[in-house]
């Protein structure tokens, strides 16, 4: 390793800043030990990334909503005194399919009673078969590598007897995980919804996961964490290169200095993971997951307008598209509507489409709103596209998922820790994974694991 970098020495390095990382240190320094923080971007925050707009509006151009029956979150927000506001929910959603669109209010468009009965039978047998996965670890038994063994979207097309009910799982499919159903195992979506409440629940608003989001921005919560842990400790624009198991210690190479920890916790995306070298190489079941694991392809639109000109109208913002480019949307505006903020997202293979070199982005969403909402407004006074795929360090979002046959196989290493390496993220939540909260409850629950080893020693 590079003698002539500035040395340090310290219990625990972590490597990444974002929300699981950010949790992990902070429960590791308040536990009195010394903690380094290494990442590789110019702020903390990762998959969480705020921007401010004029009249100090917080737009999120990454992780944005939660749940009301998120209860780490709910700790956070209690300890640092964040404010949040509920999700605008009233009012008539949108319904954009084969050229027309309708109106419709809760979480199932009306597409007639054959179909919607067609899709009330596939989401009741989803659930009851989600059911028997609560508190069961997604491996180990035949029937689970039979729904491994399939895609979702192979499930969608046995179970759904319409066109139509299976073309609204297939959009299910590209809202949630930001991927085409038929590249996405069965049983991962049967794991992230039973850890998540239930499937509808996860396109809901009321009651669901876009209940609730912070007033001031989630990238509130992680600079707050991060205050806590000081700059002396939290070193930006620093990514790791190399991290090497040397006698009793772990040593870490960072393109600005080398350090020598007792333990070393990875919090970073796999993408990012992946362009560590590790000596010796990690275990073959980890390795092999992280090369394994693609990233969800999601682009963030946020359309800043002058005012929330849909909800003066009677609609909700929300909207259900099938079409290019938008996928869905969902209001966003501040809670005094001092301006109008629509959130919407291009997913899966809409999106390389929408990405082309040629194609005017801003130009393009700002069009499909307008199309979307009939030319009921004026245009928007600002748009940001943000597109996670094109971060090296974060390579796409929501988040990881699981393709056909990996969680049997390889899926075990994903809860494993390998003392003095240990590893949080995300993907890694027991529960609400790839949201903020399954970030939360993996880096406390890494942190604490780090600190039961360091008691016994």
């Amino acid at each position: 390793m590079p003698t002539h970098f500035p040395r340090r020495e310290a219990d625990v390095c972590v490597i990444g800043a974002g929300l699981a990382g950010l949790i992990a240190a902070d429960e590791l320094l308040a536990a009195g030990l010394r903690v380094d923080v290494f990442e590789a971007q110019a702020g903390v925050g990762g998959r969480v990334k705020d921007t401010r707009r004029p009249g100090d509006v917080a737009v999120e151009l990454g992780a944005n909503w939660f749940s009301g029956q998120q209860p780490l979150i709910a700790e956070q927000i209690r300890r640092f005194g964040l404010e949040t506001v509920a999700t605008h929910d009233d009012g008539l959603h949108l319904f954009a399919w084969n050229g027309r669109t309708r109106t419709f209010r809760g979480a199932i468009p009306p597409l007639g009673p054959l179909k919607l009965v067609d899709i009330s039978q596939a989401i009741a047998r989803f659930d009851r078969i989600a059911a028997r996965l609560h508190g069961q670890a997604p491996w180990g038994s035949e029937a689970l590598q039979r729904y491994d063994r399939l895609s979702f979207g192979q499930w969608i097309d046995a179970h759904l007897y319409t066109r139509a009910g299976r073309e609204f799982f297939y959009l299910v499919s590209e809202m949630v995980f930001g991927v085409e159903p038929h590249l996405v195992s069965f049983l991962y979506v049967l794991y992230y919804a039973s850890r998540s409440v239930s499937l509808t629940s996860l396109i809901s608003v009321g009651q669901g996961h876009q209940e609730l989001r912070f007033r001031d921005g989630p990238a509130r919560l992680c600079d707050r964490i991060a205050e806590r842990i000081g700059p002396a400790r939290l070193h930006l624009e620093t990514p790791v290169r190399a991290v090497r198991l040397a006698g009793d210690g772990v040593e870490v190479d960072t393109s600005r200095l080398t350090g020598r920890y007792r333990a070393v916790l990875c919090a970073v995306p796999p993408p990012a993971a992946r362009q560590i070298a590790f000596a010796p190489a990690l275990p073959p079941a980890r390795g092999r997951l992280l090369q394994a694991l693609p990233m969800g392809r999601v682009v963030k639109v946020q359309a800043i307008y002058e005012r929330p000109f849909w909800l003066e109208q009677g609609l909700s913002g929300q909207s259900m598209c099938d079409g290019y480019p938008l996928t869905y949307t969902i209001d966003n505006s501040p809670a005094d509507r001092r301006c109008g903020v629509l959130a919407a997202f291009v997913c899966s293979s809409r999106a390389e489409r929408f990405l082309d070199a040629h194609t005017d982005r801003t130009a393009v969403a700002a069009q499909a709103i307008d199309r979307l909402f009939g030319g009921r407004f004026p245009a928007p006074r600002e748009v940001l596209v943000e597109d996670w795929a094109a971060n090296p360090w974060i390579g796409g979002s929501y988040g990881a998922y699981f393709p056909p046959g990996v969680m049997t196989t390889l899926g075990r290493a994903l809860h494993d820790q390998q003392p003095p390496l240990y590893w949080c993220g995300a993907e890694y939540g027991q529960v609400h994974p790839c949201q903020m909260e399954g970030a939360l409850e993996s880096g406390l629950r890494s942190a604490r694991l780090i600190k039961t080893a360091f008691a016994h020693e």
